[in-house]
């Protein structure tokens, strides 16, 4: 038999196509793959004769592959590869069959309709999961992949030839959906003539076709002497009115307000938000992680990104009223509750202490009752491959005082045949019965909003906590010797050290990256959609060594470095000493530390002579700084907080960081250089070097290297759940970036006021892609009404730039506000995602007096207290009939 593979796809110089398939019959499973040739502009193709007995089973896969310059060091491959979407497509074959045609499109996960399979869609549009047997007898198989038919409407396909119609509405064919999201039908075409055609969609209670896919006709060119066609065929047609786009709000958990809360937001408000968000014709909430961060017991347990398990759930979203066993002492606790849900910000130690004292009475009165309740017993069954771990170190974190487990004497290294025989201690019960209450109350929450057609889009924290469930039971996919982090940008100028410890991708890798694919799949069970903080780190995360605590200290992981023979052949005198130690001269230090200059010379440095000082041994790293700081009484002559920052500014006056392990070969050129003043007390000639240098590291040569390893991660985070995947690409965002995410059907997230065009001041929401979420900010950002009187220049640059307003006052008006949000609401992105204060900012009424208050945090601030609520209750806001008409106009005249 001749099988031809022809698939439809344009590529590029140094792109090339190859086939992977393999043959299942009589004589078992033959795979082999083969490289295709070049038709045409739009088409590859390979033709294989293959011997068939009987009845077998073809499957079968395109793969493009990539070359790529390999920077000089590099250990990447030569090629990227790139698997198209949806896995192995399967035909069965018979002998009695000659030749044999496939005419395929490439499946790509960035396409709209993969995209639309996101059951976030399903929650919104409504659900049709009716699937029909078909067999068909034409010597053409027409198929279609398509997602989001709309209701009461079926494919069609419609095109020159009397088996298609003739072009005439009336007589369009039918298509069947034989899977999920793929139609088919079988008709007779001659095989030497040229046919166009399009698809539709057709009204089977009128019998006709209603609407035409855009643009060009469709074209089978001659198939001469195929005996069977198999037409496989992507992207339908949209037109721009029928392109799903929509707009959401982002609001924490925490940080809703209600008539029934216990000082904070809970599960269950996310139903009367969701009413709220219906109304007013909102199809998504977002929220910030809400898994437990538990480490302290503190208020700095109130950063949401520190989770002590990617599993668990945090019991401050617990409403303990509501639990299924009633509490011991229900009229106390009313005034608890009352007395904290007046509160204006969270008390987070006052809610938890509430919310600890009250589950354990419940728990300790109904002890056996809940370990005998059948959905408790089901749950801990269904979860019992994470839970009882958490469990465990939750019991180890309260009995030794504390989460670093490495302080837990027996305990510090995690043994699971010891954690098993340790789990039904009543304690470790008490955590496990917590996690199944949160997970009824979410789940019920969830349930509610998808009946109001309402969408829940989650928090993916790019790190977990060095202190955490999950370092202490696999430390071997983490690397505990370093911090994760951002470079330096502008809002924080000296970086971010996020503290968690970076993963060990290689070790990973081994297992398909089972941790990844199973922590998504625990999302999906709450999440329609989520968010992947900090997605530039699953193609390089900034890396900042655990002596060090400010973010400028770090490099990208991995990179390609700079090696001693770049230096020689760039013609840069490479000095070890003075690149690589801090540079620190008698004037410095006088300028920095004035009357104190002696005193930090005496108890701090080294003098090696001719004005230049060097760090003593004890204070050569930050920590180490931090450390003999934190000792200090008071009255100490250095016990100043300027004092110490300067001399963690002093540690960071060098230009280049060695790589460990490379015996002083290879090196890794410090961020923003060009502004410490080692840097500008070189020579011209090595600064513009040097600058060369620098320009190469971070913009050019590690892009095809990045591109390779974002490939190699991002294809199995994609295939682990059926939830819209949503990156935050903000940053210092390698060129490769965009390209990998649209492939990957990854929506990218667009800031009006932090553009990711080099020497832009503002980004126009009119020019987002449509795979993107466009938003007027983050919560890591001042809210509009903050940012908008923060500086004059900017707040006139944009008022004129965006809507032709000179002057504009210095408080944000209502108006103004109404014309930002519209602004985003017509930008053609699928999602225009609001911060709430934002939207509230539309209305000078309802809106805080408290403008610097509504901040959510600081980035700068390390550790910040993450306490921002409404000020007025979700039930309020729903009879807030002006400012919800308001919106729901804006919402519904601009096509969401």
């Amino acid at each position: 038999m001749n099988l031809v593979f022809r698939v439809a796809y344009r590529t590029v110089v140094g792109e090339s196509l190859w086939l992977k398939m393999g043959l299942a019959g009589e004589s078992g499973l033959i795979k082999q793959t083969v490289p295709m040739k070049w038709k045409d502009a739009e088409h590859w193709e390979v033709q294989l004769e293959v011997e068939i007995r009987g009845e077998v089973r073809l499957e079968y896969e395109y793969v493009l592959k990539r070359a790529v310059e390999t920077a000089e060091n590099s250990p990447s491959a030569e090629e990227v590869t790139v698997r198209e979407w949806g896995g192995a497509r399967k035909l069965p074959l018979s002998e009695t069959r000659s030749r044999v045609l496939m005419l395929d499109d490439w499946r790509s996960a960035g396409s709209d309709d993969y995209v639309y399979e996101a059951k976030v869609f399903t929650v919104i549009d409504g659900s049709d999961n009716e699937v029909t047997e078909y067999v068909g007898t034409g010597n053409h198989e027409l198929n279609l992949h398509i997602a989001r038919v709309p209701e009461g409407w079926i494919p069609c396909v419609m095109g020159g030839f009397e088996t298609l119609g003739e072009w005439d509405y009336s007589r369009a064919v039918p298509m069947h959906k034989v899977a999920p999201f793929s139609w088919r039908v079988s008709v007779d075409l001659p095989v030497d003539w040229e046919v166009e055609y399009k698809y539709g969609f057709y009204d089977p209670v009128g019998k006709k076709a209603v609407r035409l896919e855009d643009g060009e006709n469709r074209l089978l060119q001659r198939r001469d002497k195929c005996d069977f066609v198999k037409i496989s065929d992507e992207a339908f047609g949209r037109a721009p009115d029928m392109k799903f786009r929509a707009a959401g709000v982002a609001i924490p958990v925490f940080s809703l307000r209600s008539d029934y809360g216990c000082g904070v937001g809970e599960f269950a408000d996310l139903k009367v938000m969701g009413d709220w968000a219906a109304a007013v014709n909102l199809k998504m909430l977002q929220i910030l992680p809400i898994n437990d961060t538990t480490s302290s017991r503190t208020w700095t347990d109130s950063y949401p990104y520190s989770a002590i398990s990617v599993y668990a759930l945090h019991p401050l979203y617990l409403r303990i009223d509501e639990m299924s066993f009633p509490l011991t002492d229900p009229e106390a606790f009313t005034e608890e509750k009352c007395a904290l849900n007046k509160a204006r910000r969270v008390d987070y130690e006052a809610v938890m202490e509430v919310k600890w004292r009250r589950t354990r009475e419940v728990f300790e009165k109904n002890h056996d009752a809940i370990l005998r309740d059948p959905g408790f017993v089901s749950f801990l069954q269904r979860n019992r491959d994470w839970v009882l771990d958490y469990a465990v170190f939750s019991v180890k974190r309260d009995e030794f005082g504390t989460a670093v487990f490495s302080e837990w004497g027996d305990w510090a290294v995690y043994q699971k045949a010891k954690a098993d025989s340790f789990a039904m201690n009543p304690d470790v019960m008490y955590y496990v019965w917590l996690q199944f209450e949160l997970d009824l109350q979410l789940s019920a929450a969830v349930d509610y909003l998808h009946s109001l057609g309402v969408g829940l889009k989650g928090d993916l924290p790019i790190g977990v906590d060095r202190d955490s469930v999950d370092a202490w039971v696999a430390p071997h996919l983490f690397k505990m010797n370093a911090q994760t982090g951002a470079p330096p940008d502008a809002f924080a100028v000296k970086g971010q050290n996020w503290g968690f410890p970076t993963y060990d991708w290689d070790e990973m890798a081994k297992d398909g990256y089972a941790w990844w694919r199973s922590r998504f799949e625990k999302l999906s069970r709450y999440f329609d959609a989520y968010r992947i903080d900090h997605i530039l780190g699953f193609f390089r995360i900034w890396q900042v060594p655990f002596e060090h605590l400010d973010g400028i200290m770090g490099w990208f992981d991995p990179a390609l470095p700079v090696t001693l023979e770049e230096f020689e052949r760039r013609g840069i005198a490479f000095d070890y000493d003075r690149f690589c130690k801090p540079f620190i001269r008698e004037k410095m230090l006088k300028e920095k530390f004035g009357k104190f200059a002696d005193g930090v010379l005496q108890d701090f440095l080294k003098d090696y002579g001719l004005g230049c000082y060097g760090m003593k041994p004890q204070f050569a790293t930050q920590k180490g700084i931090m450390e003999f700081f934190s000792e200090l009484k008071p009255g100490d002559w250095a016990n100043q907080e300027w004092l110490r920052d300067g001399l963690l500014d002093l540690v960071s006056e060098v230009l280049f960081f060695e790589v460990e392990g490379s015996g002083g070969t290879e090196f890794h050129p410090r961020m923003r250089m060009e502004d410490t003043l080692s840097f500008k007390d070189l020579d011209e000639g090595t600064r513009i070097r040097l600058k060369e240098l620098y320009e190469d590291y971070f913009f050019s040569r590690q892009e095809a290297y990045w591109e390779e390893k974002a490939y190699e991660k991002l294809p199995a985070m994609r295939a682990a759940s059926d939830m819209l995947l949503c990156g935050e690409d903000l940053g210092m965002v390698p060129a490769c970036v965009p390209g990998v995410m649209s492939s990957m059907g990854m929506l990218s997230l667009e800031i009006q006021r932090w553009p990711k065009v080099y020497g832009s001041a503002f980004f126009h929401p009119a020019h987002a892609p449509y795979m993107s979420v466009v938003s007027t900010g983050t919560h890591d950002m001042e809210t509009l009404r903050s940012w908008w009187r923060s500086d004059e220049k900017v707040r006139a640059n944009f008022a004129w730039a965006m809507f032709g307003v000179a002057f504009p006052e210095k408080d944000l008006s209502g108006e103004m506000a109404r014309r930002i949000i519209e602004q985003h609401l017509w930008s053609p992105a699928m999602w225009a995602v609001f911060p709430f204060q934002d939207l509230l900012a539309m209305d000078e009424e309802l809106r805080s007096n408290d403008v610097e208050g509504e901040r959510i945090n600081v980035p700068a601030i390390i550790p910040f207290y993450w306490r921002w609520r409404m000020e007025m209750t979700v039930e309020k806001l729903s009879k807030a009939a002006e400012f919800n008409a308001k919106l729901r106009d804006l919402i519904s005249t601009a096509g969401r």
